[in-house]
């Protein structure tokens, strides 16, 4: 189909037997950006790339387009980098919420679509393109547009002009990737499927990455900021770091972070951005604060005795989210003693450089705190719920030398895991959401993608999937793939039959499930196990032997009530706060009584 001999007449033989064709230099280039596997669906456009890539990737196909994407989050997470692949418009626009939430998660995920060649556009409408039989114009970026709105880069590879010199798509899709990469956020592709077997021009890659991700800062000053800082430490008696989720994926920094804290013995608590990041059985560990939702011996530390707070990696803009929901109680936000390294370069290295310089300097050893209190066990015979499970999980983490992966899905589950104690997993991350953008539905796409890098890093990690029926809904189709791919985890399902965060009233909205629904049948269906566990002791036994057993998909339903007092105390919490904002009396004046 592609001839190299116009080429052959411009540049002579030798040059043009180095060139490679668009698809080998899309391979090499999402290997030097450290990519292995792909999550993705299957459709016409993209056949092209799909069998170019196949050799080459583990190419992961899914239940769906967003879950696709949620696992290619996940992927970013865990691994520096996610690599997503649709087909044009209706296999890319389904995966616009996972973008978004690449997006507001600073994830370098690659969004790739096939989309219709250069020779087929202009003729007019191709299936796929948005466009009605009544239209005066075929709009053939509709998925490029919606990308572009989120503020995401997003362009479509472009072939030959000319007939005497291969295209530079393989330089245009080099520097996307490097973009995602350096500015840490997602970017979207679309690539003509008569490109991928079309040549271009010859590449020489780079020597290391670090040559291209702008690893390395400009700024200066980082010196006269560590003296200040060491300045204020020196005149507190209890200072303290408050850690922010800004550099969750950059290894040196939390490296840096570790020593800094050890050395001088500085106790740190983190935002719940960054939960999991650090081991909360560490002495110096504060564990998550964040306001009136924060455990009591962190409030007591933060807002009662601490002096002086180094805030490190935050958000730029207060995110309400980690600022305890905008309810005014967030003392860091507020205190007065504070210093903020907010972190303006994409990949921290002004905070590095800041951080490196504090361990060298002459600071004093300050007072170690005592351990965070010990887990309270339930009794034999208490009924689980949402009030006493992290209690339940606490003590089971607390008793197992391995560490729990946790993969609270949005809603009750979510906020009822600020209280989880997690301990240090093997991959880095024992605490895996999307807190800031909350889509539902992603708990079930991030275990896939966590249970693969424990498979191909060989971890002892224990994955654990929290989710209410509502969250389950919305993704079990997932659970075909662990099926296929024989992936062990444990699903956790709080069964309440409703969507209760946030709930005012009894509209039919709130309902969500059916007493005649068993998700027990459906986990066998999927070749799975699960057991219904009512109190602490059927549980504690249940979860032990899958953790002993290590197989398949194993689901623990926990039959949950709805009355207040069965809610964790973050979720009673939460919505009395949202009734309040929502003007209803009662519950404006109970949140007064309580600030």
């Amino acid at each position: 189909m592609y001839s190299k001999t116009n080429y052959i007449k411009n540049f002579g033989e030798s040059y043009c037997q180095s060139l490679p064709t668009l698809s080998e230099s899309m391979i090499a280039i999402l290997k030097f950006f450290g990519g292995n596997r792909i999550y993705g669906v299957g459709g016409d456009y993209a056949a092209n790339l799909i069998k170019a890539f196949e050799n080459d990737f583990q190419i992961v196909p899914c239940s769906s387009e967003m879950n696709a994407g949620f696992a290619s989050c996940a992927s970013a997470e865990i691994n520096g980098l996610g690599i997503c692949l649709t087909t044009y418009t209706v296999g890319s626009l389904p995966c616009v919420t996972a973008a978004a939430l690449a997006k507001s998660e600073h994830l370098p995920v690659i969004f790739i679509s096939g989309a219709p060649g250069e020779s087929e556009i202009h003729q007019g409408a191709l299936h796929h393109v948005v466009h009605s039989s009544d239209s005066w114009k075929v709009k053939y970026d509709a998925a490029l547009n919606a990308f572009a709105e989120m503020g995401i880069r997003s362009e479509r590879l472009q072939g030959s002009r000319s007939a005497e010199q291969p295209s530079i798509a393989n330089e245009q899709f080099f520097r996307l990737v490097e973009h995602a990469l350096r500015k840490q956020e997602p970017v979207f592709i679309e690539i003509p499927r008569d490109l991928p077997a079309s040549y271009v021009q010859a590449m020489t890659l780079p020597k290391s990455l670090k040559e291209v991700t702008g690893d390395f800062s400009i700024l200066s000053g980082a010196e006269l900021i560590a003296k200040e800082i060491a300045q204020r430490l020196n005149q507190a008696k209890y200072p303290m770091l408050f850690i922010g989720e800004k550099y969750r994926g950059r290894p040196e920094l939390f490296k840096e972070l570790k020593k800094f804290c050890e050395t001088y013995q500085i106790p740190f608590a983190t935002s719940i951005f960054a939960k999991g990041l650090f081991d909360e059985n560490h002495p110096l560990n504060l564990g998550c604060y964040n306001g009136v939702f924060s455990p009591p011996y962190a409030r007591e530390f933060v807002e009662k005795k601490c002096d002086y707070i180094l805030e490190v990696g935050t958000s730029i803009y207060v995110l309400d989210t980690a600022s305890a929901f905008a309810t005014g109680t967030h003392v860091v936000d507020h205190f007065s003693n504070k210093t903020t390294l907010k972190g303006t370069t994409p990949l921290g290295e002004d905070v590095l450089e800041v951080l490196q310089s504090l361990n060298r300097m002459k600071i004093n050893i300050h007072e170690r705190l005592l351990a965070a209190p010990k887990s309270l066990s339930p009794n034999d015979d208490d009924r689980l719920s949402f009030n006493n499970l992290t209690a339940a999980l606490n003590t089971l983490q607390d008793e197992s030398d391995n560490a729990f992966i946790y993969l609270p899905e949005i809603g009750n589950s979510f906020f009822a895991s600020f209280s989880l104690k997690t301990k240090a997993s093997q991959l880095g991350r024992s605490w895996l959401t999307n807190p800031w953008y909350a889509a539902m539905g992603t708990s079930i796409p991030y275990a896939r993608s966590t249970c693969h890098a424990i498979q191909d890093r060989k971890t002892s990690d224990i994955p654990v999937i929290i989710t209410g029926d509502g969250g389950f809904h919305f993704q079990s189709n997932e659970l075909i793939h662990f099926l296929r791919e024989d992936l062990f985890v444990i699903l956790i399902y709080m069964n309440n039959k409703i969507f209760h965060l946030g709930k005012t009233g009894d509209s039919n909205i709130y309902n969500c499930s059916d007493d005649r629904f068993d998700p027990i049948s459906l986990v066998k269906a999927y070749g799975g196990r699960g057991w219904k566990c009512s109190t602490w002791k059927e549980f504690k036994k249940t979860f032990q032997d899958a953790c002993k057993e290590r197989k398949g998909i194993n689901l623990i339903e926990i039959p949950t009530g709805i009355s207040d007092a069965e809610q964790s105390p973050e979720i009673q919490l939460l919505n009395l706060y949202i009734k309040s904002r929502n003007g209803d009396p009662a519950s404006i004046e109970a949140w007064k009584k309580l600030k």
